[in-house]
């Protein structure tokens, strides 16, 4: 193969593909200070489990914990291991306890702080589902001035297309003119309107 082709090759390796996904556990600190920031995954849930790997009984809550989660493109686990709690990494996060294992989203945000293997899956399971569109949550204080929605109607969630918008207040405001419209009865009846919504929505593949 001539050299040119090999370059190609390389280049083609480097930028058409994407980065391979994480399919086991990194070591990232082994009890050194270290910024998290720069071992999160790109655009994916990231658990750091702070464990001392000398203990047995850590070993097998890994294990367990590995049989419940399939690491792959949305899903990556670091490992923090620490010969104590008084590990520079540990005082840097405040850990306090092992295994302690701490649930960041995509945007680096803690989802959760626990050694609870159900707290840790219902952690990664809402990391997982998060839009990749930064957007106002239900519980932040602005939410209900930015959807003009009462409380009742924050409890009960809302919608993922209005969330969308949530950074720019005035198509949140407009959306809920036009949903005004398309929530009534008019000339076309509110059923007609959305049967012509679902059926747009389909044509397009979008899941709203």
């Amino acid at each position: 193969m001539h050299i040119w082709r090999l370059g190609l090759v390389a280049l083609c390796l480097t930028t058409c593909c994407p980065a391979i996904a994480q399919t086991k556990p990194q070591v990232v600190s082994h009890g050194d200070k270290f910024d998290v920031s720069d071992v999160l995954a790109d655009e994916s849930t990231t658990v750091v489990l702070f464990m001392q790997q000398t203990s047995v009984m850590e070993r097998q809550f890994l294990d367990d914990l590995q049989k419940q989660m399939v690491l792959g493109p949305k899903l990556a686990l670091d490992i923090v291991s620490l010969s104590d709690v008084s590990a520079p990494a540990a005082q840097q996060y405040k850990v306090t306890a092992t295994p302690t294992a701490v649930v960041y989203d995509r945007f680096g945000n803690e989802l959760a702080r626990t050694s609870d293997p159900a707290q840790i899956t219902a952690a990664v399971r809402k990391g997982r589902l998060m839009g990749r569109i930064k957007w106002i949550d239900e519980d932040n204080p602005d939410a209900a001035k930015i959807y003009g929605a009462p409380p009742e109607a924050l409890k009960r969630g809302i919608a993922g297309i209005l969330k969308t918008m949530s950074l720019r207040p005035e198509a949140v405001e407009m959306m809920n003119i036009i949903s005004k419209v398309h929530f009534s009865d008019g000339f076309l009846k509110r059923r007609e309107h959305e049967m012509i919504a679902a059926y747009v929505s389909g044509l397009n593949k979008c899941k709203f």
